[in-house]
């Protein structure tokens, strides 16, 4: 377009007074930013016009783009967020327009709105301020202007009430033509067009308000001088709606809201209306709040529950568990850390020493009370549950997990699988966010726990094509002790890994071990349950994450290549197995999952939580009843092997009773 020798720098023009003066309050809305600014410069023809930008302290560069992009603008840098109100009062006190555009970040215009709404003022001077006609991004009218605020309207409006009694539509003026022009009390000033001599007149904005209520009490003000509002249907603009509070998020919203409300009551009505609107909100607000919560509340509570109740008196405690409480309380008394593991079933290699430290340090904070490590091992099992709803977004694989016999079993056993849920809901998160660090080093520490693990390794080098070496930190420790032992860990697992690679083809028939343990995860001693819940889990699937089937097939395959998987193999498909199983989305499924998890609950207290033999309450009876200096002798004859009485070797050395070998 030519300019005219009258063209002001602020904007395009034919005059060079400033006709019209932009205020837009900015916080962390950059791309929205962006296409407001040149929509306006675009759009705005045959009108002077200067643009100010007012940044309350963006952290996403939205104040570097204004001064890269459009030079033209006139930018305000706050080092706080002076939020609504303030800002545009920024605004309004180096304003140079005859009227004064109150404008959001999120509107963006597709015609010469702004020329209309100008108009419109000089041809009305007893309207002091108008709102043109808003759509949303689709194409809907926004229906915007409504009559002044009554305060059983708003606490119809604002709580809960509102699914009882609505006022809405009488309120919000619903059967005006927004296409129309209209006298409306109260107007919206996500746009608002006012006159710059009147809104300094009433010292613009009240400032104890912040974001709400804000247009109200300019409507107010601007009425009591004599003046009108209108609602211009011929000029229109289009909305996104709420993006700046969607930064600043609910939690904040909700309370400033709230605190508006109050100011604007105590303002116009009462202080009774004013703190029954303000507590009304703040119920809601809770009420709202618990919606939230009760999701990953109620899963944490059911896990809690089922891992916790009587665990000082239903809790396993075989000799593999006492070989591990010895181990960790020799690691304590000594100060000794070892650097590995319990030994595995294949002869020459050992677990990592991972599980033993964390034994330790609960050993160490509960006195060697050996109810400590089960309280532990419960705790990440709740946690896990807790993760496990977090990632996936269904509470329905929460409750699954949460009330799964086997999962809850597992938690309660404080043995070195226990952990392994949790660590295989971190590694998930890390795969599922292309974080290839992350996934190494959790696919390392998942090995520190249980060798047959491995096939997650492979999975993350097949899924990233590459192999990230933070996979060989959880095995310094190893590393360390080869040194002095031959390379037998570092070396042997390469080997034993080699070997099952090679042996890829030889499968021996895992399925009864398969089918014995998901019985077990889904409704233990009840097979033909498992069987309906695992036809059901085929039949949807197809319709899973790749990441999801990959890790099951995988870790399937290992099992059959392995022949007979034992217990120890299966916690890694615990999170697995609740995120697969398709979410009920009929009634009765809901119904039937609800019905499972209620019968599991049930059958878990009934048969006290399914002990491995006699439980720890029972074997400090039997020890408490012992002669001093019991023998003990042991069942394999090989000391350097777990032995079946390390748990009561543990439980004597704890009463304080000598024993001998």
């Amino acid at each position: 377009m030519r300019r005219n020798k009258h063209t002001s720098e602020v904007g395009t023009s034919f005059t060079s007074e400033v006709k019209l003066t932009v205020s837009i309050v900015s916080y962390n809305t950059l791309d929205l930013l962006k296409r407001c600014l040149a929509s306006i410069y675009q759009f705005t023809q045959g009108l002077s016009f200067e643009v100010i930008v007012i940044d309350n302290a963006s952290t996403d560069g939205s104040a570097q783009m204004v001064e890269r992009n459009f030079p033209k603008v006139k930018l305000i840098k706050n080092k706080a967020n002076r939020w609504y109100t303030g800002a545009n009062n920024q605004a309004l006190r180096t304003a140079k327009g005859k009227y004064f555009l109150i404008l959001n970040s999120d509107i963006f215009l597709k015609n010469n709105a702004g020329k209309t709404m100008v108009e419109y003022l000089d041809k009305n001077p007893r309207v002091g301020a108008l709102e043109p006609l808003q759509f949303y991004e689709n194409g809907r009218v926004v229906k915007t202007g409504s009559r002044h605020n009554r305060i059983w309207w708003d606490l119809t409006e604002l709580t809960l009430l509102h699914r009882v009694f609505s006022p809405r539509p009488y309120f919000r003026m619903s059967h005006f033509n927004r296409r129309k022009i209209f006298k409306a009390e109260v107007i919206c000033d996500a746009v608002m067009l006012v006159r710059t001599a009147l809104l300094k007149k009433i010292n613009g904005y009240d400032e104890k308000l912040k974001l709400y209520y804000t247009e109200n009490d300019l409507c107010r003000q601007i009425q009591n001088r004599g003046f009108t509002t209108v609602h211009l249907g011929k000029a229109s603009v289009w909305h996104r709606v709420s993006a700046s509070t969607d930064k600043a998020g609910w939690k904040v919203i909700s309370k400033i809201y709230a605190a508006d409300a109050k100011a604007y009551y105590l303002k116009y009505h009462s202080l009774l209306a004013a703190n029954l609107l303000y507590w009304s909100m703040g119920l809601n607000n809770f009420l709202i709040r618990g919606k939230v919560v009760w999701p990953w509340l109620s899963l944490v509570a059911l896990a809690t529950i089922l891992r916790f109740y009587r665990l000082s008196e239903t809790m396993t405690f075989i000799g593999d568990q006492g070989r591990d409480f010895l181990a960790a309380r020799d690691m304590v008394t000594t100060g000794v850390w070892p650097l590995v593991g319990i030994a595995s079933s294949v002869p020459w290699l050992h677990q990592g020493p991972v599980f033993i430290w964390l034994t330790a340090l609960a050993l160490k904070l509960g006195n060697f009370n050996p109810i400590a490590p089960a309280v532990m091992t419960a705790a990440l099992g709740v946690l896990s549950v807790y993760l496990l709803y977090r990632w996936s977004k269904n509470w329905w694989a929460g409750l699954i997990l949460a009330a799964s016999p086997l999962a809850v079993v597992q938690s309660r056993l404080a043995y070195h699988t226990s952990p392994i849920p949790l660590v295989t809901l971190g590694w998930l998160w890390a795969m599922s966010r292309g974080s290839v660090a992350w996934a190494f080093f959790l696919a390392g520490l998942l090995l520190q726990f249980e060798l047959t693990t491995l096939p997650l390794t492979i999975l993350a080098i097949y899924w990233f094509k590459k192999f990230s070496p933070v996979w060989l930190i959880p095995f310094i420790p190893k590393i360390i002790y080869d040194w002095s032992h031959g390379f037998t860990q570092t070396l042997g697992f390469g080997v034993w890994a080699g070997y099952r690679l090679v042996n890829v083809f030889h499968w021996g028939n895992a399925s009864p071990a398969i089918f014995e343990f998901w019985t077990k995860y889904i409704s233990w001693g009840y097979p033909a349950i498992a069987g309906l819940v695992g036809l059901w889990l085929l039949f949807k699937l197809r319709r899973q994450s790749k990441l999801l089937l990959f890790v099951l097939g995988l870790t399937l395959i290992s099992f059959y290549i392995h022949g007979s998987p034992s217990e120890a193999y299966f916690p890694v498909l615990f999170p697995i197995w609740a995120v697969l199983l398709p979410k009920p989305r009929r009634i009765w499924a809901k119904l039937a999952l609800l019905s499972l998890v209620v019968f599991n609950v049930i059958n878990l207290v009934k048969h006290d939580f399914y002990p491995y033999g006699p439980t720890l309450k029972q074997r400090l009876e039997l020890v408490d009843q012992l002669p001093p200096n019991v023998k003990l002798v042991d069942y394999f004859g090989n000391p350097n092997f777990a032995s079946d009485y390390d748990n009561y070797r543990y439980l004597l050395w704890w009463r304080g009773q000598e024993y001998d070998y």
